[in-house]
Formats: C-alpha cells, sequence, structure tokens
C-alpha cells in the first residue's frame, strides 16, 4: 500500500474511533527505530523543550498538525511538514502540536514523488471538513455529558449549541468557558407524590415524556490527560421537581383523583381500623386479663396478717427500748380494686396492746405477684422504730422493706395461730390491766417507781404501791427486811417474800429515818443476793394485796 494512503486510512480510524493526540503516533510502522526516536520526541515536548527540538537526525520528515472532532466531522489542520535537523516545533504548536509520521529520507523520497498528488489531495481534503478552530476547546459532546451526569434519571440532554467561547487561561494551560443553549428532554413521565397510603402511592403528572426544557449554561474546562474535564458553572433553567415514574414499581401507584387512588386509600384505611381494633382488643384482653390477676391476689390476701416472728433487721431480731420486739399487723379488706387503705399496726411482741396504727395505702403489682404497702411516717416509742418505710409483701407473706444496707424483713400469717396468740395475749393482758387498775383504785396506790428513794416519802410515813415483780437486768438491793434507798424494789419484793418473781399487788412501803446510821448486813433470799449498808435512811415492805391471775 502507497505511503499516503496508509497514513490517511489509519490516522482517519483512529480518530473515528475516539483516539486523540499523542495516542495516533503509535500507528504501526515496519520499522521499529521511528518509534525510538518518537519516544525521544515526546520526552522532548513533556519536558517543555519545544523549540529547537535537535533529536532528530537530518534524514526524518516530521508532520505537524492539529485534529479534532466536531460533531459528526473531523478536523484535521496541518501546520506543516519539515526535513532535516533541528527541527523547529515553535510555540504555535504548544501542547497540540504532534509527530504523525517518521520515514528515512530514501523511503520518503521514493513515495513522495510517486504519490505527491494523491498526498496532497488527502490533506486538502482533511483539512476543508468544516473546521471551526481546531481542538482547541470543549466540544459541545462534552459539554453535553457533563450536564447529563448530573441530571436525574428520566431526564436527558436532547440538544447543546455552544454560542460563545474564551480561554480564560493560557495557551500552556488553557481554561475554555463556554455558554451554551441546553435543551432537556424527558424521557419519562415526572411525577411526586401527594399520598402515601402504606406501600401505595399517589402521584400528581408534573411532566410528560418528550417534554423539553430550555435553558443556558455556562461551563469551564480544563485538559486532564487526553481530554477535557468540564464543569458546569451556572446552569439557568426550570428546577426540575419530582421523580421519574420509572422508579415505582408497578401495582404500587396510581394518579390522583382515579378510581385506583380510591381504592388504595380505602383499602389503607381498613387496613388501619382493622389494626386498631385488634390493638384495641388486645388492650382489653391485657387489661381484662391483669384485673383478673389483681382479683385473685386481693381474694388471696384479704384478712388479717400477723407477725409469726419477730422483726429481724439486717439478718438479725430488731429489739428497741428495753429489748423490746416488734410485730406487725395488717389488715386487707376484701375487694378486686388494685389499691385501697390497710390498717398497718406496729406493736411489742410481748404485749400486743403497746402498738401503733395507722391507715396505709396499698397498691396491687401489675403482675399480681405482691403488694406494696406505704404508711405515714410515724414512730413508735417503746420499740423506737419509724413508720415511713414502703414494704412489699408477696402471696406467702414476706413483709421487707428497706434496701440492701438496711433491710427489715418479718414473716406474716393470715387469720392463723399467730394472729390468734397474738389477740389471745392482747385480750389477756387487757384484763389483766383491768384488774390492775381496780387494784390499784381499790388501795388508792401508786405505781412503784425503780427505787424506793424515788417514792420522795417524808420521814416515818408509809405509802401503798402497786408492784411488778419483774426487775429489769443488772438491779440491785441492799439490806435485809430494811433495806437503803437504793435499792430496787421488785428485787427488794422477791426477797423478802413478799411477791414471788413475776408476781404483782399492792404492798405497803415505810420510810423510817434514825438519828444513828444502823448497818445492815446482806443476805441471799428467795434467789435475790443483798448487799449490805450503813445509813440513817430504811425501807420496809409489806404485802396489802397480790393481783389474781
Amino acid at each position: 500500500m502507497a505511503l499516503s494512503e496508509q497514513f490517511f486510512q489509519q490516522m482517519l480510524e483512529l480518530a473515528w474511533q475516539g483516539v486523540m493526540y499523542e495516542k495516533i503516533v503509535q500507528i504501526r510502522s515496519p520499522d521499529p527505530h521511528i518509534f525510538s526516536i518518537a519516544r525521544k520526541f515526546r520526552r522532548c515536548q513533556h519536558n517543555h523543550a519545544t523549540r529547537n527540538c535537535s533529536v532528530l537526525p537530518s534524514d526524518y520528515l516530521v508532520l505537524s498538525y492539529r485534529l479534532s472532532r466536531h460533531g459528526n466531522l473531523l478536523c484535521l489542520q496541518v501546520e506543516r511538514v519539515e526535513i532535516g535537523p533541528h527541527v523547529n516545533f515553535g510555540s504555535s504548536c504548544g501542547q497540540r502540536c504532534l509527530m504523525i509520521y517518521e520515514a528515512k529520507m530514501g523511503e520518503i523520497m521514493n513515495h513522495w514523488v510517486k504519490h505527491t498528488r494523491t498526498f496532497a489531495s488527502a490533506l486538502l481534503v482533511l483539512a476543508l471538513v468544516a473546521c471551526s478552530g481546531g481542538n482547541d476547546q470543549p466540544g459541545e459532546e462534552d459539554i453535553r455529558n457533563a450536564i447529563a451526569f448530573s441530571l436525574p434519571g428520566g431526564l436527558e440532554v436532547a440538544d447543546v449549541e455552544i454560542l460563545v467561547t474564551e480561554n480564560a487561561g493560557s495557551e500552556v494551560e488553557p481554561l475554555i468557558r463556554n455558554r451554551a443553549n441546553v435543551t432537556l428532554e424527558f424521557s419519562d413521565d415526572f411525577v411526586s407524590v401527594v399520598e402515601r397510603y402504606g406501600d401505595k402511592a399517589i402521584l400528581s403528572k408534573l411532566y410528560t415524556k418528550g417534554q423539553e426544557l430550555n435553558g443556558t449554561a455556562i461551563t469551564s474546562a480544563r485538559l486532564q490527560g487526553n481530554s477535557w474535564s468540564v464543569n458546569i458553572d451556572r446552569f439557568d433553567i426550570t428546577r426540575v421537581k419530582g421523580t421519574a415514574l420509572g422508579q415505582f414499581a408497578q401495582g404500587t401507584y396510581a394518579f390522583e383523583n382515579t378510581e385506583d387512588a380510591a381504592i388504595f386509600k380505602k383499602s389503607y384505611e381498613d387496613k388501619l381500623a382493622n389494626q386498631e381494633a385488634e390493638r384495641q382488643a388486645a388492650i382489653a384482653a391485657a387489661e381484662k386479663e391483669q384485673a383478673d390477676r389483681i382479683a385473685a391476689f386481693r381474694s388471696q390476701i384479704a384478712g388479717t396478717w400477723a407477725a409469726k416472728t419477730p422483726m429481724m433487721r439486717n439478718g438479725g431480731i430488731y429489739m428497741g427500748r428495753d429489748k423490746k420486739t416488734a410485730g406487725v399487723e395488717i389488715t386487707f379488706p376484701d375487694g378486686d380494686e388494685a389499691a385501697g387503705i390497710a390498717p398497718f399496726t406496729l406493736y411489742v411482741t410481748d404485749n400486743p396492746n403497746d402498738k401503733l396504727t395507722v391507715d396505709a395505702g396499698f397498691t396491687i403489682a401489675e403482675d399480681g405477684q405482691s403488694v406494696r404497702v406505704r404508711a405515714r411516717s410515724n414512730k413508735h416509742k417503746t420499740l423506737n422504730m419509724y413508720l415511713n418505710e414502703t414494704w412489699v409483701m408477696d402471696a406467702d407473706g414476706q413483709l421487707q422493706a428497706g434496701n440492701s444496707r438496711d433491710r427489715w424483713q418479718v414473716q406474716l400469717e393470715k387469720d392463723g395461730a399467730a394472729v390468734a396468740e397474738k389477740r389471745a395475749l392482747a385480750e389477756n393482758l387487757q384484763k389483766r390491766d383491768k384488774a390492775i387498775e381496780a387494784l390499784v383504785i381499790k388501795h388508792q396506790a401508786g405505781l412503784a417507781p425503780s427505787r424506793f428513794r424515788d417514792m420522795r416519802m417524808k420521814r416515818n410515813t408509809y405509802t401503798p404501791m402497786f408492784v411488778e415483780a419483774v426487775p429489769d437486768a443488772n438491779q440491785k438491793i441492799f439490806g435485809d427486811q430494811t433495806y437503803d434507798g437504793d435499792s430496787n424494789i421488785a428485787l427488794a419484793a422477791i426477797h423478802s417474800g413478799v411477791l414471788e418473781r413475776g408476781e404483782a399487788g399492792v404492798v405497803k412501803v415505810t420510810y423510817l429515818y434514825s438519828q444513828d446510821r444502823q448497818e445492815t448486813l446482806g443476805t441471799v433470799k428467795n434467789g435475790v443476793t443483798s448487799g449490805q449498808y450503813r445509813s440513817w435512811h430504811h425501807y420496809t415492805i409489806e404485802l396489802i394485796e397480790k393481783l389474781a391471775d
């Protein structure tokens, strides 16, 4: 094949395939030495030594050209053909002036003579094909692609017409700015969602397929490698709202004011109504179940609960003043409500009549397994204990309050032996208290204090006193038949034999004063040991009447 035919055929094929500029130098040649020269030349250009580049020997020809595409037209602009050393490409070439073909001088001369007319004709034809400024700027296709990249699906660029072009950069680093008319075309209907019914959408049509929008774009472009990088600086066009209809699956949408839209709405409302009905039914069932649990628990705890054992605190038996232990009694009324009022009693276990009773509020737990009891803040003096805790009792009568650092516990029993024993003890104590009251009134007696001297009697007088022969621990007496004023009256009654331990009665206490200090020795009588004393003050004790059992 002739040199010119091969050259132009390959060049045209590469140009139409979009292979531009320096890639053209890759045209195949039978002489590998030509590529060596081409690589040297491109390094020379890359190092910006475009003037007086003398890497080529004198027997080579260099063709300089500009090549660009404009729509369907190829523009080839031949600048010069030179032979010889010191081929000067000059600044007019810049980065666009590239080497297309090189051949040894002998080959060139042979083909040049033979194909001068064909070669010149081809150059002339290509140079005259609709060239408009060469490849110095991005084409309309570049702008089209840049705009299309930012468009939503269903909207395409129908046409781009460049109106004005300027180079805001330099020949070395061009910055091409364009103003272009742009026509957009909808490739699908565009819609907006006006209502949703579950997974169904009601749509309103905004644009119809094939409808066009016209606007103006301002772009700027820089060279990046072999292509132009185009930025959209401003795009004056009607703002497109909505979404392409193709984004919605078939059967999941309907247009507003249509029968399908009405069907979607009714179906959704019916579904919501059914869901609400099911929800209300579930709530009612849960409430009934909870009410049944609460009613069952109320029935289980209704009655009087009393302590089977003394109150425990942190694992040990709690003791108040005088080592008194505590008990609790709660009476839950009949009913099926979740809350109510219950009498809450804190008492001394060996004297249930020494008690503190308050009205406590109670609430049944939602699971129907326990009840919370909250009493007002009141203090039991004997037990030195406040009723200001929140107590929790389970179905077995385990009553607890406090926290891990201060835990109160007492085991209660409902309407059982504990309640009966407490009531019997309380009744007996009540009867005893009435008997004591009657005995005291009968003899006009007072209640004996701890020691004789605490009676504040006048010398050589006597007085009746009610005494319980239950002395406190660590009490002492001094004397025998006559006792020192520091002696405990209850111990003196036992020591003298007037009362046995645990008995009670009215005794006559006489206070004798002597002019001389008399010494009385101590003795052991009735299980009580007395000490000796020497004093002017002497007390005697005689029985008037015992308290009947």
